[in-house]
């Protein structure tokens, strides 16, 4: 009987720390803070200088279901990208609003295959300059935005994650593609 107490008492103790450092498994609200490069697929030929990279940033509140299902809401900011040619300047800066659903698939314990879709409300706006005259417009379109990510556990809470993420800009009717990749601290709070 001692040695049954004693038995059920040490896989209790066992359950509880795997329950403990399996948190990305229990369902849980996480945040996740990214930084690094975006680029915008335009057509830079007969253009004079053109710089399709920039730097951009990405914030993300999800809710993870405990199954590899979450829910997620982020704000994207893929950059300010410029365009010249003699004295004409002209910027675009694509950012996105969107609500994701996400798959994460755990390759090891510590790693992780993350997969994102959803819906984005892309905001592009433009700034021109000719001369000392200069002018600026913006258009919003909701586009489909896609995404990869592999993170790696450092802790149960947290986890650094390498990604990329998708959409389309619009502005006047012409369409770029714009993706970003990024590398950022996810934490499970």
């Amino acid at each position: 009987m001692k040695k049954t107490a004693i038995t059920l008492a040490a896989l209790f103790l066992a359950f509880g720390a795997q329950a403990q450092s399996s948190t990305m498994t229990q369902p849980h609200t996480y945040g996740l803070l990214s930084i690094g490069q975006g680029h915008l697929n335009a057509d830079c030929s007969g253009v004079q200088a053109c710089d399709r990279n920039a730097t951009g940033g990405k914030a993300v509140v999800g809710y993870a279901f405990g199954n590899g299902f979450s829910l997620e809401g982020g704000y994207t900011n893929f950059g300010k990208f410029r365009a010249s040619d003699g004295a004409v300047g002209l910027s675009a800066r694509p950012e996105a609003a969107s609500l994701s659903g996400a798959f994460t698939a755990n390759l090891t314990p510590d790693l992780g295959l993350v997969g994102r879709a959803g819906v984005a409300r892309v905001r592009t706006k433009l700034h021109a300059d000719v001369g000392s005259l200069s002018g600026s417009d913006s258009e919003s379109h909701t586009q489909p935005i896609v995404g990869l990510a592999l993170n790696y556990a450092l802790t149960p809470m947290a986890r650094v994650e390498l990604g990329v993420d998708a959409t389309r800009a619009e502005v006047q009717g012409e369409r770029a593609n714009v993706r970003l990749v990024t590398i950022g601290a996810r934490m499970a709070f």
